[in-house]
């Protein structure tokens, strides 16, 4: 099915440390919302990750949530939790990706290697396997999280990784959704066209939901690729999967990034 929406205006885990625990509210965070947070040193990618798990209410054991995952947590988890609480998100957490020390996402977040680029690049396969083999089994095991469905939040490059993830073939994809805002659809020569042109091949987006967004200010390239992924996806006649996109009206890249979290939050409703 496809839409058309269009807006104007305490532990150990096997191949990794976790090095801090709490359980707290932050002075910027709103009233009401539950933290609790952890530092951890992947053996996948050799990176130290800020890891944040926010809820609206003390996590029950025996209850089932709808769980974000959050690229660029270091920018976009307060502002996300609000949202969160003025929506009244009861049954969704969101599980915060950040980085200790520099930031890596031009790594983590991209694939393939482009030299292009400006720093190193293409890690988004070990990126995965960090996501597949040591966060999502702390936050079920340790955390005692069960997961109703389970989405993967980017913005730019970590849109671009969000379809990547939900669109490639060698690796395990343990997410039922991708919100994916202004992707960089033009990274490595518009590598996702040919990716998607494969999992469509291979029926990998059966079952799944994505949710696309680009803001109409964030330049010409930008929104020719948009266009034309979205009629892509359009002319595939795909069965079993939901796949809805939106143009943000007078809304930049730095604007996007919030506005899409809100309205990308529908495809887990």
């Amino acid at each position: 099915m496809i839409m058309y929406l269009y807006q104007k205006k305490t532990f150990l885990f096997l191949s990794f440390t976790l090095f801090f625990f709490a359980s707290c509210i932050e002075e910027d965070l709103p009233a009401r919302i539950k933290q609790q947070k952890f530092t951890v040193t992947s053996n996948a990618t050799n990176f130290k990750y800020n890891v944040k798990i926010g809820s609206l209410e003390e996590i029950d054991v025996a209850r089932d949530y709808h769980v974000v995952y959050l690229l660029d947590g270091d920018d976009y988890y307060n502002e996300c939790m609000q949202i969160l609480r003025s929506k009244n998100k009861e049954h969704t957490i969101v599980v915060s990706i950040g980085y200790t020390g520099d930031n890596k996402r031009g790594i983590d977040y991209s694939y393939p290697y482009d030299r292009g680029f400006d720093g190193d690049s293409g890690g988004a396969k070990k990126f995965i396997d960090f996501l597949n083999s040591e966060l999502l089994p702390t936050i079920a095991e340790d955390y005692q999280i069960n997961s109703l469905t389970k989405t993967i939040y980017g913005h730019s490059l970590g849109g671009y990784f969000a379809l990547y993830v939900m669109m490639q073939k060698e690796q395990e994809n343990p997410f039922d959704n991708a919100i994916a805002v202004s992707p960089n659809l033009m990274w490595y020569n518009s590598f996702i066209f040919d990716l998607e042109a494969a999992a469509k091949e291979l029926d990998l987006l059966k079952g799944k939901n994505i949710y696309m967004s680009m803001g109409d200010l964030e330049g010409v390239g930008m929104n020719a690729s948009f266009d034309a992924l979205t009629k892509q996806l359009e002319l595939r006649n795909y069965s079993d999967f939901d796949f809805s996109y939106e143009r943000l009206e007078n809304t930049s890249h730095r604007n996007s990034p919030i506005q899409g979290f809100k309205k990308g939050l529908q495809i887990i409703e």
